[in-house]
């Protein structure tokens, strides 16, 4: 969960991208580095394109909540399973998650088992899945086999979640899913 450094006035918030695989998640991390104007660290985060990395960071700075300046941790969930001890620890202290779905057609059933993985990975870390902070993302949104809104909100989003639609590549949307889970994250931390 967040928490707050009161000697330095920040407070820092964890946020996991979750999704299926090739959805789009590296995509959305770049984006989010190249447009935004404050960060954490001078040097661009190093995005590693081969599977032999375990997951991706990026320190984010996210504005002043009254006296404290608040800083957002983004990671991205490893795809590969040859990692289930360090999911969990990357699960602990969780304040949010956005679901990163691929809009196109072949990946509907990918989206559909990711979707429910991460609901039994965060249920079984303790999580109260339906008190969680999430948003939920749908990518490639320009592929010509890019399934219908209304349909993939049927099928991924039936409780009416906060979405956006994106196309991470061309930095569509991309700050616009971490200006959401922000503020959702930030209301529930106000609670």
């Amino acid at each position: 969960m967040a928490y707050a450094n009161f000697e330095t006035r920040e407070i820092h918030c964890k946020v996991l991208y979750m999704g299926a695989h090739g959805a789009g998640k590296t995509a959305n991390l770049r984006s989010i580095y190249k447009r935004s104007t404050i960060r954490l660290a001078r040097e661009p985060v190093t995005f590693v394109d081969d599977q032999a990395s375990p997951y991706e960071f990026l320190p984010l700075s996210i504005g002043q909540l009254r006296d404290f300046h608040v800083k957002m941790h983004i990671y991205t969930m490893p795809e590969n399973s040859l990692y289930p001890t360090f999911n969990m620890v990357l699960l602990r202290g969780l304040d949010g998650l956005v679901f990163v779905a691929d809009s196109g057609l072949a990946a509907l059933q990918e989206n559909i088992d990711a979707w429910s993985h991460a609901k039994d990975l965060l249920t079984q870390e303790g999580y109260n899945f339906s008190a969680l902070p999430r948003v939920i993302q749908y990518n490639k949104r320009d592929v010509e086999t890019a399934i219908p809104l209304e349909l993939l909100r049927q099928e991924l989003n039936p409780h009416g979640l906060q979405d956006v639609e994106a196309v991470a590549t061309q930095h569509l949307g991309t700050l616009e899913t971490i200006q959401k889970i922000a503020g959702l994250i930030l209301d529930e931390m106000g609670k």
